[in-house]
């Protein structure tokens, strides 16, 4: 009886139910539709499907990767290959060290396969691995920082991109560069997407673990693979003083640099007897290229030698990549779609500049190769994503 008369106090106090009161079941009674945001496991597959394909299937299409750099690693494995004058002690261009973390797997590979083609084709398998990897993350985080559409559009570029193609896979120190892009970036976003409220003590801990990450992996770029990335790398250092202050950038900048300059100038210093530091020796020797000597030696080409190459190697996404700033600052006058974050065209300018700056930076000197643009293909496909999402709104 007690528990009876406890039921009929509760239905009593509880107000009656109305249609009113009823949880809405569609938008138009209020529910706004969640944003579609593509997990990493559902993005990853893809990407691993080409970029394995493309380890296989693709040919070598730079003399430097076959002799700058198969054949020292071949040397390192095997004990014999050829040597290029860039290996040389008197100028010491090449970094033994950047070999050294490719020979670290590719020995390892070579206790389980005995054919040298095989390890090749393993090396190149792994290479193509990571950038997928490291793609699907820049594209899962897109979809956070800017919108699913832009992220998507963008993991449609990097699958269907001739230039990524031939970059993922090839063994090269812009290539390299272009892997520690796509994780600097990364990390970029994150230090614009803190988990807390904006001043709490967690989310400014989070910030700045995310700049340092940003820091680390521009400074692995530069010092193991193609020290020109500070070119490109300008505005996230930028970008970093101003969030981190100066003192706190520069003491997460020395501790990167020593972190990676110490064991790279070791490795480098036993194979060329003393001690080199090849990042360094290779921005001397293209300073002389205003002299008519460096790289100009091996031809030259017009200024708009990259703007044709890019219709190649980016397609439909280059007038996307030129109409980008454009779009982002029209975009700016349209309001963002329920759930998504609003239009940041002033912040998308700063995080896509260093494409552009990297353009025209390699636009300006005489002698061009296409593997000079590696480094830039992420943000030059970035910038063309968030440019057709933006004109879609607008």
């Amino acid at each position: 009886e007690h528990r009876k008369g406890a039921r009929r106090r509760r239905a009593a106090a509880a107000p009656p139910q109305t249609p009113d009161a009823k949880a809405p079941r569609s938008s138009s009674a209020g529910h706004l539709p969640r944003p579609y945001r593509p997990r990493l496991a559902l993005l990853l597959p893809p990407l691993l499907a080409v970029r394995l394909y493309g380890a296989l299937a693709s040919p070598i299409t730079d003399c430097d990767e076959a002799f700058n750099y198969w054949e020292p690693l071949h040397y390192l494995l095997y004990g014999r290959g050829l040597q290029t004058w860039e290996y040389s002690p008197v100028f010491g261009l090449r970094s033994y060290a950047y070999l050294a973390m490719h020979a670290a797997f590719a020995r390892l590979a070579s206790s389980v396969l005995r054919s040298k083609v095989s390890v090749f084709l393993a090396v190149r398998c792994a290479l193509g691995c990571t950038s997928a990897v490291l793609e699907a993350r820049l594209a899962a985080r897109t979809c956070a920082w800017a919108s699913g559409e832009a992220g998507v559009a963008l993991w449609a570029l990097l699958l269907s991109s001739a230039g990524m193609w031939h970059a993922a896979v090839a063994l090269l120190p812009s290539s390299f560069a272009m892997l520690c892009v796509l994780a600097a970036w990364t990390a970029w976003m994150d230090a614009s997407l803190p988990a807390l409220p904006a001043g709490s003590p967690p989310a400014d801990r989070s910030v700045r673990k995310a700049y340092g990450a940003a820091i680390f992996w521009v400074a692995a770029g530069c010092l193991l693979g193609w020290p020109f990335l500070c070119v490109l790398a300008a505005p996230l250092a930028i970008d970093a003083v101003v969030a981190l202050g100066l003192r706190r950038f520069v003491a997460r900048a020395l501790l990167a640099g020593a972190l990676l300059a110490a064991p790279s100038a070791a490795v480098d210093g036993y194979y060329y007897g003393r001690f080199v530091l090849p990042w360094l020796n290779l921005l001397l020797y293209n300073r002389s290229a205003a002299s008519g000597e460096g790289s100009q030696l091996y031809g030259v080409e017009p200024w708009h030698f990259y703007l044709r190459n890019l219709c190649l190697n980016l397609n439909l996404a280059l007038p996307a990549l030129l109409l980008a700033p454009l779009l982002l600052l029209a975009g700016r006058l349209v309001p963002a779609a329920a759930g998504e974050p609003p239009p940041r065209p002033g912040r998308a300018a700063v995080l896509l500049s260093g494409g552009y700056l990297w353009l025209a930076f390699y636009s300006a000197i005489p002698h061009k190769e296409e593997r000079f643009l590696f480094p830039a293909y992420p943000l030059f496909l970035l910038a063309a994503a968030l440019a057709a999402s933006e004109a879609r709104r607008v």
